[in-house]
């Protein structure tokens, strides 16, 4: 198996193993199902034994766990552990969430090439090498074509295949040290995360560059934990663009609640700016710009 069990069975959560060695708060286990820091996505939270885990470290192709006191159990003693659902579910939701994103800047700027993933606690950046600046309309663009993809359902699957199998794939995104990195690489195999292109069966607009199941909506390098369909990632609201460095494209999102919160601010100002310029809300653009336009006048 490539990468960390968690990545290939994110759905589990409690399990019971036997704790094979301590160093003061640092434990080992048998058996892991809690997911190490790697490639822009944190460590699970959880507990073994009743005992917070602070942090989770994946060295050497196993899990270091950090917990928040020295345990009292001892190796050889067998204890019950539980990763935290609600974090896991949210890290699952926001790394899907931002290869859709993904999928959908290389649809829309031209040479976009992921770069780099950070997953904080409230919102998700996700950074790209492109030529192609962004201004307010692609921002839009991005955020409908993420959101229409999650609508549209589609399956998220997992598979090792040999790297050379990889690098021969065009569709495939792979940069072989940022997939090591991510813990998708090893003993000459790689970690694919393939979000499957829409099913021919359904109806709804295509965005262009989509064929059929044969051309995935994005088949990237990853070691990160995943949704099974698109639909479990809910709401993504765009939250905004920047250039932190030359040449670097990060785009910023929101998923879940804070997304939620989002949308509910955005609705909040849209009612605000129909109701201050007596406008329906296709109408606030072009009224808007009316009244920038006689203020420049003046």
């Amino acid at each position: 198996m490539t990468g960390q069990r968690a990545a290939a069975e994110p759905y589990a959560t409690r399990f019971e193993t036997e704790v094979t060695s301590i160093d003061g708060r640092r434990v080992w286990l048998e058996r892991s199902h809690f997911y190490g820091a790697g490639g822009g996505q944190p460590a699970d939270r959880g507990t073994i034994g009743d005992i917070a885990v602070a942090d989770v470290q994946f060295v050497d192709g196993e899990q270091v766990h950090v917990l928040a006191e020295e345990p009292s159990f001892k190796p050889g003693h067998r204890v019950l552990c539980s990763v935290d659902w609600s974090f896991r579910m949210y890290c699952m939701r926001a790394h899907t969430a931002s290869h859709v994103l993904v999928g959908a800047a290389r649809r829309l700027l031209e040479g976009a090439a992921y770069a780099g993933l950070e997953i904080g606690p409230e919102t998700v950046r996700v950074d790209l090498e492109t030529g192609t600046a962004l201004d307010d309309e692609t921002l839009i663009e991005l955020d409908e074509a993420v959101n229409r993809v999650v609508w549209e359902s589609r399956p998220v699957s997992w598979d090792d295949v040999p790297i050379s199998e990889a690098r021969e794939r065009e569709a495939v995104a792979f940069d072989a040290e940022r997939a090591a990195d991510a813990g998708a690489v090893r003993k000459g195999r790689v970690r694919l995360v393939t979000i499957e292109d829409e099913n021919d069966n359904r109806s709804g607009n295509r965005l262009s560059g989509t064929a059929g199941p044969t051309n995935p909506w994005d088949i990237s390098a990853c070691g990160g934990t995943h949704v099974r369909n698109t639909r479990e990632v809910g709401p993504v609201t765009v939250l905004g663009g920047s250039s932190p460095d030359a040449g670097v494209t990060r785009i910023e999102f929101a998923v879940g609640p804070q997304a939620i919160e989002r949308r509910t601010a955005e609705k909040r100002a849209a009612f605000a700016a129909t109701s201050a310029l007596d406008a329906d809300l296709e109408e606030v653009g072009d009224k808007l710009e009316r009244v920038r336009s006689a203020s420049g006048r003046q």
